[in-house]
């Protein structure tokens, strides 16, 4: 093969490689990629420009061609930003940039109609929500979830103290919202403990000494219980979370239950399941 024709099928092989990562990043950002790679070849525009190019194409796509499409597939974009008479959203802009902020209009209308409660009792709450799942195509992976392929699945941020005893009315642990465990005590229950089949049960123990904010129980068992009653007339199925929280805010509900030792830790944050 002569140097230009292997550099050309290197260029390729990486366009392609980009263009997969990019779909299961974003679901849609290896199309936008595939687009961009043809307008850059056709008007030979420079790195710089192809760059910006993607860019651009990137955003339009995500966020003036993919939510209407989606709503003829029957999802809706979550809110990325809070504001008056809608105290819920995405906990990082990021989640928006991504397209992991889609779900059912039942799934939004739940996280909403939570957040309003919330607001209600604690003013100035805001409900922060974490991955919910891609616009298009039930089965598609929202990696590294188990789950989240239909819509229908939504993780929300816990609600927080700081560590002097102060509500956090708005913010999560950190900034993604994951990885800030609420790990059992002593005397609490660990059945993953000795678990010895591959699972997703990171413990990302280096961050947990950076973490300040701590669970409010109050707020918690509230939402909770709030979910486990109210929540089933928006079609919630089931929430998801470790045993040893189970039992400290929602003792004895059956909704309420353990998610298994094969998937990712729940005591960072809550999972809801709706109902088809």
């Amino acid at each position: 093969m002569s140097k230009p024709s292997w550099r050309r099928g290197a260029r390729i092989v990486a366009l392609l490689g980009g263009a997969l990562a990019l779909t299961i990043l974003t679901q849609v950002g290896g199309v936008a990629l595939l687009l961009t790679a043809w307008l850059a070849r056709l008007r030979r525009w420079p790195v710089w420009l192809s760059v910006l190019g993607f860019v651009a194409v990137y955003g339009v796509v995500s966020f003036v061609v993919v939510p209407p499409l989606a709503e003829i597939g029957g999802r809706v974009r979550l809110s990325c930003v809070a504001g008056p008479g809608r105290p819920y959203a995405a906990v990082n802009p990021g989640l928006c940039v991504l397209n992991r902020n889609y779900a059912t209009p039942e799934t939004d209308a739940l996280v909403a109609a939570l957040a309003t409660h919330m607001a209600d009792r604690y003013p100035g709450t805001i409900t922060r929500f974490l991955d919910a799942g891609f616009p298009f195509f039930d089965g598609f992976p929202l990696m590294p979830h188990l789950s989240h392929r239909d819509g229908r699945k939504v993780d929300l941020a816990y609600y927080y103290r700081e560590a002097d005893g102060r509500r956090v009315l708005d913010g999560a642990a950190g900034p993604i919202g994951y990885w800030a465990y609420e790990a059992p005590g002593a005397d609490e229950a660990r059945p993953c403990a000795h678990a010895k089949q591959p699972n997703l049960r990171w413990d990302f123990a280096a961050l947990q000494s950076r973490v300040t904010r701590r669970a409010d129980p109050e707020r918690m068992s509230a939402a909770l219980a709030w979910l486990t009653t109210e929540g089933r007339a928006h079609g919630l199925r089931k929430v998801l979370i470790e045993p040893h929280l189970k039992q400290r805010w929602a003792p004895g509900v059956d909704m309420v239950r353990f998610q298994g030792c094969r998937a990712a830790r729940h005591d960072d944050h809550l999972h809801l399941e709706l109902s088809k």
